[in-house]
């Protein structure tokens, strides 16, 4: 349960980056795309990495950030790797105004 607490805003992400799925993806595996430890494959995590810029709001993501030890640089890479469609626009908005 301890887990659970350290890693709220993670869990958080996890809940609003699976709305339109209907399977779940975790923080982990999302962590791990990040890192570079699994690869992103845009067939399997491309509608949950755009959940994920949708729906998680950047202060959400800062928190996410600094429990996985995740750098901007890796969100913007991310970010960058994904076509344009609506679902950018948030974030996009959020890197243009400097609150992310």
């Amino acid at each position: 349960m301890l887990n659970n607490i350290e890693n709220k805003a993670s869990l958080a992400c996890q809940v609003r980056m699976n709305i339109r799925c209907g399977t779940e993806m975790s923080y982990q595996t999302l962590t791990k795309i990040l890192r570079n430890e699994i690869p992103y494959d845009e067939e399997v995590h491309q509608r949950y990495i755009f959940g994920f810029f949708d729906e998680c709001y950047p202060s959400l993501m800062k928190k996410f950030m600094k429990e996985q030890s995740i750098s901007r640089a890796s969100i913007i890479n991310l970010f960058n790797q994904l076509p344009d469609q609506g679902e950018k626009y948030n974030f996009e908005r959020a890197l243009k105004n400097g609150e992310f």
